[in-house]
């Protein structure tokens, strides 16, 4: 498959070939592989998932005013403060196992990241299982980004919308 590839790309370039037809070219051997028995067969089965996402544990908005969103969030939705992490920023509960976070971060009135909770969290685990897909994650040790213990495993998806997972049920 590489080699007729090559061969294509090499028409194309020596001008012997237009650029639609290169593409019509490139899009029928695609078809033809796909359509192949011996080609499924040899497909390399994908690595397994890092981990099983059960809940929507928490997202963190970056805020102007960490105390004037809190009362709005508390005025229109009942919600209420449940941390304080040392950052600065404050948690507001939403239900038993999830929770909005608040903080004063650059670009305001944005998504800074949202959490999805796993079971059998591991930060180190995970990050190693990460790379099996081709994603590199960090992990935060800093004590005063949390208030309920572990590491943070951090990770952009292909838009780059940064991710967390922690343990199902973390509460910031």
């Amino acid at each position: 498959m590489k080699h007729e590839i090559e061969n294509l790309v090499d028409k194309f370039e020596r001008r012997h070939m237009s650029r639609r037809e290169l593409v019509a070219s490139l899009l029928g051997l695609a078809g033809a592989m796909a359509a192949s028995p011996m080609i499924r067969a040899q497909q390399v089965t994908p690595a397994t998932p890092s981990a099983i996402g059960i809940s929507m544990n928490h997202v963190s908005l970056s805020v102007a005013d960490v105390n004037r969103s809190a009362e709005f969030y508390n005025r229109v939705l009942g919600m209420e403060i449940i941390s304080r992490p040392a950052n600065g920023g404050l948690n507001m509960g939403l239900g038993s196992e999830s929770f909005l976070g608040l903080y004063q971060l650059a670009n305001p009135g944005t998504m800074h990241h949202l959490c999805i909770g796993v079971d059998n969290y591991n930060a180190d685990a995970m990050a190693a299982r990460l790379l099996e897909h081709g994603i590199t994650a960090s992990i935060s040790r800093d004590p005063a980004n949390r208030t309920s213990g572990g590491d943070q495993l951090y990770f952009n998806d292909p838009d780059g919308i940064r991710l967390q997972l922690a343990q199902h049920g973390y509460l910031g």
